[in-house]
């Protein structure tokens, strides 16, 4: 069990990293399309709070025929499935383990 909690941690990180990327490829996009505020609002909480983080994908989402950003915005709402799956089946292993799930 503990082999695949672990695998599945390895996958949670290794997403995490995928979804900074596509992250930053829409920020660029926003800076791309002259959107400098929204960009700027998106990095200011994103260092504060993270929420900026949110609020790209939602910008990403709401602006994908301006940014031309169908593919990457369906890429990164891919890989955030994903990896709330994989963390979800990690906390569900860690239970079983802990047994709290019987």
């Amino acid at each position: 069990m503990e082999g695949i909690s672990l695998v599945l941690l390895g996958l949670c990180w290794l997403l995490g990293a995928v979804n900074i990327v596509c992250f930053i490829m829409v920020l660029a996009k926003m800076f791309h399309y002259e959107d400098v505020g929204l960009a700027g609002i998106t990095l200011l909480l994103t260092v504060c709070s993270g929420v900026g983080v949110l609020l790209g994908f939602i910008a990403g989402w709401m602006n994908v025929a301006k940014y031309d950003a169908l593919k990457l915005m369906g890429f990164w709402s891919a890989i955030t499935f994903a990896q709330f799956m994989f963390a979800i089946a990690y906390v569900l292993i860690q239970l079983q383990v802990e047994g709290v799930l019987n």
